[in-house]
């Protein structure tokens, strides 16, 4: 009798509760792109249908199963799905049509899923017009979310130059035999600087200034103040950087990044925020540099707010503001 069975099939049911975790909180947080690999495309299949039946019944759904390198057969595949029957027009009409399509989706309110499987497979011709999609869905409220699936081969073309232009929305991956969110930067060719770093599960930021090694700061107490001033938690030397410049907090509804009305902002996997609840992976940008939050309690606290829909009092802000300042202070 095998006594590591069932722990392995424990194992496998926890990673595809996670992996749907995920996609749920793509969604939630109004994201544009997942990312989801795995060796055996069943685990794919098994996360895909327990997501697609938690989604909401106003949300509309489109699979494009067949891989191709013809532009037009996938845009054709794509409204197919969405309602439209197939008829002579261009490639170029077509994705006239599937933005009209996609702005009247969000102007109602409804989230567009597209679900592209097998990635891998598609040619350079889908990959690119891919790209063009997301980033003209970058303006659109819910915006649609698009979700790859495939093996370990997709993060070769995740990672590639023809993908440069996605590349901070592909950073953030769920990888299914890791059981994990892993975060992959693309910085001079180099890929996955960021994943896979911390196996533990004790809460922490991981700051990657690019060139220098990576700095990894533990989340202990309640607040970390982030800035280039000398009273920062998180010193980061950069001219892109306020000196008091953003400020992370934890308080009994999670752990929050906020910003301090810095200069150039702070944004939350590319997407700029005043004030962002934190899910385990995200990835904040904080002048050239990247802050990796680990935390994989944080996964498991339920879906993440639209962006907006959750926010903390000024007041409360302020007096964090005050206590990390003079803590920093005290500390020196």
């Amino acid at each position: 009798m095998s006594i590591s069975s069932p722990t392995d099939a424990e194992a496998g049911s926890r990673r595809i509760l996670e992996a749907v975790a995920y996609l749920d909180q793509c969604r939630a947080g109004a994201r544009r792109l997942a990312i989801l690999t795995s060796g055996s495309a069943g685990e794919i299949r098994r996360v895909l249908q327990q997501f697609l039946a938690g989604t909401a019944a106003s949300d509309r759904i489109a699979r494009v199963l067949a891989p191709t390198d013809s532009r037009h057969a996938f845009l054709d595949a794509l409204l197919l799905q969405l309602g439209f029957e197939p008829f002579e027009s261009s490639a170029e009409d077509l994705q006239r049509l599937l933005g009209v399509v996609l702005r009247q989706a969000a102007s109602q309110k409804q989230v567009t899923i597209v679900l592209i499987e097998d990635a891998q497979q598609f040619g350079p011709r889908v990959l690119e017009l891919l790209q063009e999609l997301v980033r003209d869905c970058r303006d659109l409220h819910p915006p649609p979310l698009f979700i790859l699936t495939g093996n370990a081969a997709l993060h070769r073309i995740l990672d590639s130059a023809g993908m440069a232009s996605l590349a901070e929305l592909t950073r953030t991956r769920f990888d299914l035999p890791a059981g994990r969110a892993t975060a992959s930067a693309v910085a001079g060719g180099e890929s996955g600087r960021l994943a896979g770093l911390h196996p533990d599960t004790r809460p922490c930021l991981v700051l990657d200034p690019g060139s220098a090694g990576m700095q990894r700061f533990a989340i202990e107490g309640e607040r970390l103040l982030i800035g280039r001033g000398e009273h920062a938690d998180i010193t980061i030397i950069d001219r892109f950087v306020s000196r008091q410049h953003a400020l992370f907090l934890r308080n009994a509804s999670g752990d929050w990044i906020l910003d301090l009305k810095s200069t150039n902002g702070t944004s939350v996997n590319s997407v700029l925020v005043r004030q962002r609840r934190l899910a385990h992976g995200d990835i904040i940008n904080i002048g050239n540099h990247r802050l990796l939050y680990h935390n994989p309690a944080a996964r498991t606290a339920g879906p993440l707010p639209a962006p907006g829909s959750e926010q903390l009092g000024d007041t409360a802000v302020m007096r964090s503001l005050q206590a990390a300042a003079t803590g920093a202070r005290q500390a020196r």
